[in-house]
């Protein structure tokens, strides 16, 4: 226990402490972000694009082939050195490893997805090599002391990818650490990230990656920080991680983008670090692949990385002989018996002329002198076998085989002959055969 006599003078110091301090300012610690709410001051508003900005839609290609990629989660990792380590060397060789992100670079429509890495405020460097899936990099013009890096998987077109995991920040120190000249650990700092080829194309690319930043809009009123960004003298104000695309300002020319970051009342934050501008050089040479309307397949698939699609294989067709035209087949000679036609053509025209058959029904009476010379040929005996008639050839005799008689053959192709004209023969004799001539007609006396 205390001595009743200590504990007056215990109790003289306190209110001597109270009495001193009463009117004194309490000086707080100035935040980064502003947490004073009892001030009664509210956050600043966000704005859009004014003046010669508008915001607009990226272009036809950026869309394809930002929807192609959605599906991948690229992961990316250091794996030497490590964070915050301090190496004993001039020549910096970053290493990292990167998964599920198709790097690629197309000799004709240009960067595919890639992996940016920024030292310091220096330009980014773009890396679409790997060997597997470990990229590497060598710096050897960094001066001794402390130095921060950011490196993020990238779009063709630059824009940073946003997911969990695929960007990483870091600090390194050549020889020795330098206090005070790079942001705390806790600290937050900004990082601009320019289009790819760092050319003023429009509509123009704006993005960024925001260190340590605390989430904010939580609630109404709970602005932490704003971040005004200037494009050729006109600004404005955005609370959120999203890229933009802008068209307007000075046209194709050069363009110079300013970004500071704010708390919520709108005061900089350790500007010495947040507080970067970035200078985008006049378009030259042909537009990249990304900068197109539309894209085809196999452009689309060159650009994201993807295997192209297969196209299917045509087999030509053997070309075919022209086939000869058919000729109609040739008919066969037929043989027919001239007597053999002769009647059946008279039987024919008897037949189908009515007229010819009824002349044959009404023929005139025959005169004595025919009728006489019928009788005669009709008494005549009939040759056989065993006596040739006169006409016939002979048999020969030395062959026991029976004649065979030649019958006279017609082709069809051949002009039909003329009718045969028969000659009247008789066989009488005497004083009737002297009135005759060799026709069949009387001889005149």
């Amino acid at each position: 226990m205390l001595r009743p006599g200590l504990k007056s003078i215990w109790a003289v110091l306190l209110t001597a402490v109270v009495l001193l301090s009463a009117g004194l300012p309490v000086h707080a610690r100035p935040g980064f972000f502003n947490r004073d709410v009892g001030t009664g001051a509210k956050p600043l508003s966000s704005s859009t694009p004014s003046g010669k900005l508008q915001e607009v839609a990226p272009p036809g290609a950026v869309q394809q082939l930002r929807q192609e990629l959605q599906r991948h989660r690229p992961s990316l990792r250091l794996v030497d050195p490590s964070n915050d380590t301090i190496v004993a060397t001039q020549e910096l060789e970053l290493s990292f490893e990167i998964d599920d992100w198709p790097l690629n670079n197309d000799p004709e429509l240009g960067l595919g997805p890639h992996i940016a890495i920024q030292i310091d405020d220096r330009s980014p460097l773009r890396l679409s090599d790997s060997d597997g899936n470990r990229l590497t990099v060598r710096i050897d013009d960094l001066e001794a002391g402390s130095h921060r890096f950011s490196a993020w998987a990238a779009y063709p077109w630059g824009e940073a990818v946003q997911s969990p995991g695929a960007s990483i920040q870091g600090r390194v120190h050549l020889w020795q650490k330098l206090q005070g000249t790079q942001p705390d650990r806790d600290a937050p700092w900004l990082v601009p990230v320019p289009p790819a080829g760092e050319q003023g194309l429009q509509p123009l690319l704006v993005d960024w990656l925001l260190w340590n930043a605390p989430l904010q809009n939580l609630r109404e009123g709970d602005g932490r920080w704003r971040l005004r960004i200037s494009i050729d003298g006109d600004s404005f104000l955005v609370d959120h991680q999203e890229a933009l695309w802008l068209k307007g300002s000075n046209g194709a020319g050069s363009h110079d983008i300013q970004m500071e970051l704010l708390n919520g009342l709108g005061e900089p934050i350790t500007p010495v670090f947040n507080n970067q501008l970035v200078h985008l050089k006049a378009p030259s040479g042909p537009k990249p692949g990304w900068m197109r309307s539309r894209l085809n397949e196999s452009q689309l698939a060159r650009l994201s990385g993807s295997p192209e699609p297969e196209m299917p294989e045509t087999v030509e067709q053997p070309k075919e002989a022209p086939q000869k035209a058919e000729q109609p087949p040739q008919l066969a000679p037929v043989e027919i018996e001239i007597e053999a036609e002769t009647e059946t053509e008279t039987e024919t025209e008897t037949e189908t002329d009515p007229i010819a058959r009824e002349n044959s029904d009404h023929e005139p009476p025959q005169s004595p002198l025919a009728q006489d010379q019928a009788t005669t040929e009709a008494s005549q005996p009939t040759p056989t076998k065993e006596e040739p008639a006169d006409n016939d050839p002979p048999m020969n005799t030395s062959d026991n085989t029976p004649p065979v008689a030649e019958k006279p053959t017609e082709s069809l192709e051949q002009p039909a002959k003329a009718e045969v004209k028969l000659m009247p023969s008789s066989s009488l004799g005497g004083s009737a055969r002297e009135l005759l001539n060799s026709d069949g007609s009387l001889r005149k006396p």
